[in-house]
């Protein structure tokens, strides 16, 4: 005969059987908190790199449009060193003077007249006065008559429209 006692409970409200449930359900959030908190270090470390990697870039920032200022200030000397040396190497020599290989032939001044000049001197008729103007048939006198033409045989004007 097995003797039971009053106070120790055969149910499933057991206190045993909730505080082993309760354990279990401790044990699971324990290591969901582990997780979190590992993802919490990885999450914080990567901020940490992506906030450096700004820092650096803001620096690299800095340092290019630095560049870019000294590069503009060396160009602006650049130019200025470049046409001193040319007005300090120009040749304002005369033709006349400057020495010439025997090979070579040296340039003539051209002979330049105004405008006003040229236009009254010779060549140069204005047609809007002319007399010629008025008549738009008058062939120029320098103009050649043309006498290489051949007179065609009749049979030519019938080839021409197609009829032969």
């Amino acid at each position: 005969m097995t003797i039971t006692m009053p106070w120790q409970g055969t149910g499933s409200r057991r206190a045993v059987d909730e505080v082993a449930r309760l354990r279990h359900q401790l044990a699971g959030a324990g290591h969901c908190i582990k997780g979190l908190r590992l993802q919490l270090a990885d999450a914080n470390e990567a901020r940490d790199r992506a906030n450096a990697k700004a820092c650096r870039v803001g620096e690299a920032e800095a340092r290019a449009k630095a560049a870019v200022q000294s590069l503009t200030e060396m160009r602006a000397e650049l130019l200025e060193l470049r046409a001193y040396r040319d007005n300090h190497e120009a040749i304002d020599v005369p033709a006349g003077v400057r020495d010439v290989d025997p090979g070579d032939q040296p340039t003539v001044p051209v002979n330049v007249k105004s405008l006003q000049e040229r236009f009254t001197s010779g060549p140069v008729v204005s047609l809007h006065n002319s007399p010629q103007a008025a008549d738009p048939t008058h062939v120029p006198g320098w103009v050649k008559p043309d006498t290489d033409t051949v007179e065609l045989p009749a049979l030519a004007d019938r080839l021409v429209q197609g009829v032969a």
